[in-house]
């Protein structure tokens, strides 16, 4: 029940969802869907293998319609790896999602003759991604950091990230680890569109780690008080600045407490 209430209660649903009836919530409704499908069984309700892989493939699949819907679910694929170590386990996954993905783009690919990413490299320009001294992007790297380190350090702390939930990552709760690679990227590039918080609203219903919604109000914080402000730099910076402290204090405590809770059990158990 709290998990979806995480969903059904955030403003960004109705408004985003319902009211501007953005096609992101079909993504995230499918990229939902996948992880659910590819999340290991329970140590004790452990099938056939055979039965497991295809269902991870079916999980692939609709990762896959999830990533051609809209782009952005793919950064939850390296959570559907989460705690993979076998090549076949991550192939039965990357592989029908890549699949899926080609196949639905080639119609448009053989009709358009190379159109088919269309105002996509617009979009990266116009937003400043190509150039961090521009506009509001990076804007937490860039307090830190001259301009032209924050795409390398981008990389560097992103794949840091995803090789923590691949080696690290609980293949039985992938959305955990979609949900790290998720808020950690959208607090790193700190996007100021309201709609894109719809996919980390429902990762964290999945989850259930609360403190990531402060990253999904950011966003939109920026988008509506950005102009008033006068500088959207100044403002994605605090917004995004205020989330990540609250995911930090958070973690560190939930850490703290669960620390205590595991020493308190081996003593008894003593």
């Amino acid at each position: 029940p709290r998990g979806a209430a995480y969903w059904a209660w955030c403003p960004a649903v109705p408004v985003e969802a319902v009211n501007n009836a953005h096609v992101d919530v079909l993504g995230v409704l499918l990229a939902v869907a996948g992880l659910g499908l590819v999340a290991a069984p329970a140590p004790g309700r452990r099938g056939r293998e055979g039965a497991v892989l295809r269902r991870r493939a079916g999980g692939g699949l609709v990762l896959g319609a999830a990533v051609a819907t809209k782009l952005m679910p793919a950064i939850v694929l390296p959570g559907a790896l989460s705690g993979v170590r076998r090549v076949r386990d991550a192939v039965a996954v990357l592989l029908p999602a890549a699949a899926f993905t080609a196949l639905a783009y080639l119609p448009y690919v053989l009709l358009s003759h190379g159109s088919v990413l269309g105002y996509l490299g617009g979009y990266v320009e116009e937003e400043g991604y190509e150039d961090p001294s521009a506009g509001s992007r990076y804007a937490l790297l860039r307090l830190v950091l001259p301009g032209d380190w924050a795409v390398p350090v981008l990389l560097v702390a992103m794949a840091g990230v995803c090789g923590y939930v691949l080696w690290r990552g609980d293949p039985r709760r992938p959305w955990s680890g979609a949900l790290l690679v998720t808020g950690w990227a959208f607090a790193l590039l700190t996007p100021g569109y309201s709609w894109y918080a719809l996919l980390l609203v429902g990762l964290v219903a999945l989850d259930g780690r609360w403190e990531w919604l402060g990253i999904a109000v950011a966003g939109p914080a920026v988008y509506v008080t950005g102009q008033a402000f006068g500088s959207r730099g100044a403002v994605s910076a605090t917004a995004y600045g205020a989330a990540v402290l609250l995911v930090l204090v958070v973690t560190a405590v939930r850490w703290r407490r669960q620390r205590g809770e595991g020493l308190g059990a081996s003593l008894r158990a003593a």
